[in-house]
């Protein structure tokens, strides 16, 4: 019985490092440690200078986003006014979309011919459903479109997209090579589109005549830090163009990158070279280019072959050092914590980047065990198999229950507390069974079986894209596309009035038009539910379009955000419902995995029933009434009433208890679930609110 109980729990850590390890569920905690594990800073190059648009020089010169192009020619034709003192690449972090000023972009474009100049791009990313191979996906990163420099520039400078790669925890720490461009989009962007430091890094080689180095992945890969925010040689843009006070030897064949260096020009980040400061985009384009310069550049390691190792590491220490007295244990544990952590260190100076982390619960877990194992164990061997089985597939089910509802913000207690209501309603009937009102009865294992069939039921939800389960409104953020867009329309307006070309009261009724447009998705953005009076005025506003004087017309929205805005309840597409609700689906296959002792039989059945309706309208399956037992009916009434009641959803606001009740007896009028577990459910929350006495 010891020996098997013992393979039990090695198959459970097993199966919990390598779902956690290939799920990354401890992303955040690894990089922590990784971050500065594999950190190596040599100090920024000195041949790396960032010209920065500090607060000075927007002192002097205004908003950067109302500059005449002319200041940055001047300070190109300035950098390479002494033919000896000229830098080797210049890269401009700033945007020249569209024409702004004819005479002034005329200058630009002049300035920057015949050097090597490289132009910041951006990349506009939607998420779209794409198929590959026959398979769907959703890919949030699809390109929608790649704002190029203006035509004229375009010729004469090389240009590369800007786009920080910013990692889930919130810190830059990944950078990209290149991306493929769709076809609808390589007129003007080419087959592929370097990024912006690779632009500079390449060109800087052209220069020197070096070779290209660079890692070899389409994908993300990891960069080190050279020096932390502040530390690369840099000049503030006024100085420079003042010419006074800078020495301009310090831009003999140097890489010189131009870009935003104040607060609130939004381009600050988090580098993990320091955590507790911001780094500006130029600083941290520099520290990618020394990074390919270097050779500072690391590949991530297939999780699913660390997944195996970190498994294999840790059943090996099990086994070997199981008899081993604890003192022997536990140090050996620290060694090869040690030799794995020196190991990641050397392959990170070798352009490989491996998870530590989870070796290090691993191993911290085995450490627990094997006190545990001499300890408790020892005093605990009388008990009976079953409960030993029993509190194994209990701490299994509250780890998984505990990594669904932490994993986003959104799902907060909603395990846990369908579990306890399911538990309220199983007491309830047991209560009213003792007093011969009721036939059924709960016992302790059915009633356990009950509770953890409720605790797996979302199980699935560790698979679904957390843009998905986090979405609080319709648009997902893109808010601020669709104001700076329409911001972009009023101002090709207020140039066609001032050139003449529509009137002063045209450009009013364009202005309000817009501006009525932007209040109105602002409101329907955030609310749970769209009345008819409001969907009637969003149709006529959807339809809205920018009209230039040559009769051109561009939509106030895409057809994306048509769709997004037009959801009538809940803040989902049709498609990102299909995909929520394939979370059953993945627990039923996930559970299928697991092996369930005759105990808990049940509770995998009933985890992938709580979405079947009494009618036959539920999914996955369509179950009906004669499908669904008093369990499955239970776990189902507890599900929608914390959906109800729970004060965490992205999409709407807790609902009053009583009023929950009055909408799930209307679910009841309509056939979805059982009305006499509602009135248990209603009597048992009744019963357990605080007496007047308490509050």
């Amino acid at each position: 019985m010891k020996k098997y109980r013992f393979l039990l729990w090695i198959a459970i850590a097993v199966a919990l490092i390598f779902v956690a390890s290939t799920y990354d569920i401890l992303y955040t905690a690894d990089m922590f440690v990784t971050d500065h594990l594999y950190a190596h800073y040599d100090g920024p190059e000195p041949n790396i200078v960032v010209i920065g648009i500090d607060e000075e020089t927007l002192s002097k010169y205004g908003n950067l986003t109302l500059w005449s192009r002319d200041k940055t020619a001047d300070l190109i034709n300035k950098l390479y006014e002494n033919e000896e003192n000229a830098p080797a690449v210049v890269g401009l972090d700033i945007m020249f979309v569209d024409h702004f000023d004819e005479e002034a972009d005329a200058k630009l474009v002049e300035a920057c011919e015949g050097r090597n100049v490289v132009v910041a791009t951006n990349i506009v990313n939607r998420g779209e459903l794409e198929e590959i191979d026959g398979k769907k996906f959703f890919n949030k990163n699809h390109i929608y479109d790649i704002e190029m420099p203006f035509e004229e520039l375009r010729a004469v400078t090389t240009s590369g997209f800007s786009d920080p790669q910013i990692a889930p925890d919130g810190y830059v720490r990944y950078a990209k090579n290149s991306v493929n461009v769709p076809a609808v989009l390589q007129d003007k962007a080419g087959k592929t589109q370097d990024s912006f430091a690779f632009s500079i890094y390449k060109k800087y080689m052209e220069v020197t005549g070096g070779t290209v180095v660079a890692p070899d992945t389409n994908g993300l890969f990891q960069f080190m830090y050279s020096g932390t925010a502040g530390e690369y040689s840099q000049a503030s843009f006024e100085r420079v163009l003042d010419g006074d006070t800078v020495d301009p030897r310090m831009f003999k064949d140097a890489i010189v990158i131009v870009g935003a260096y104040a607060p609130g020009t939004q381009d600050s980040y988090q580098p993990t070279s320091d955590r507790d400061t911001v780094m500006y985009g130029c600083e941290i384009h520099a520290n990618i280019v020394q990074a390919y310069m270097n050779g500072r550049t690391m590949l991530l390691a297939n999780k699913y072959l660390m997944a195996a190792i970190t498994s294999l590491i840790f059943v090996l220490f099990i086994l070997l050092f199981r008899k081993k007295v604890l003192y022997i244990t536990i140090p050996v544990s620290f060694v090869i914590a040690g030799a794995y952590a020196l190991t990641g260190r050397i392959l990170s100076g070798n352009g490989i980047c491996i998870p530590c982390i989870y070796l290090f619960v691993a191993l911290a877990l085995a450490d627990l065990y094997f006190i545990f194992e001499k300890y408790i164990l020892e005093l605990l061997e009388n008990l009976r198999y079953q409960e030993e089985i029993k509190e194994q597939m209990w701490s299994f089910t509250e780890a998984m229950a505990a990594a669904i509802d932490e994993r986003t913000p959104y799902n907060a207690s909603h395990t846990r507390n369908v579990a306890k209501y399911s538990g309220m309603i199983a007491d309830y009937i047991n209560k009213l069974h003792e007093a011969g009102e009721e036939e059924e009865v709960f016992s302790t294992q059915r009633k356990e079986q009950l509770v953890m069939g409720a605790l797996l039921h979302d199980i699935g939800k560790l698979a679904i894209p957390l843009e998905v389960m986090n979405k609080e409104t319709r648009l997902a953020g893109r808010e601020k596309v669709i104001e700076d867009r329409l911001n972009t329309f009023r101002l090709k307006k207020k140039i066609e009035q001032l050139e003449g070309k529509i009137s002063e009261e045209a450009y009013n009724e364009f202005e309000e038009k817009s501006k009525g447009a932007v209040e109105l998705i602002n409101k329907i953005n955030g609310m749970g539910f769209v009345n008819d009076e409001l969907r009637a005025e969003l149709k006529n506003v959807l339809e809205y379009e920018y009209e230039d004087s040559e009769g051109n017309k561009e939509p106030f929205f895409t057809d994306e955000e048509k769709e997004c805005l037009s959801i009538v309840k809940g803040t989902l597409t049709d498609e990102e419902r299909k995909i929520m609700q394939s979370h059953v689906e993945i627990t039923g296959r996930i559970l299928s995995k697991v092996h369930f002792n005759k105990y808990f039989a049940d509770s995998p059945v009933l985890a992938v029933k709580h979405h079947e309706c009494l009618n036959g309208k539920g999914y996955p399956n369509g179950l009906t009434a004669d499908d669904l037992n008093t369990d499955a009916r239970i776990i189902a009434v507890a599900d929608i009433y914390d959906a109800l009641v729970a004060d965490d959803r992205p999409y709407k606001r807790p609902i009053p208890r009583e009023k929950a009740f009055d909408i799930m007896r209307g679910m009841v009028k309509d056939g979805n679930i059982d009305g006499k577990l509602v009135e248990y459910l209603y009597k048992a929350t009744e019963e357990a609110l605080p007496k007047p006495e308490e509050k």
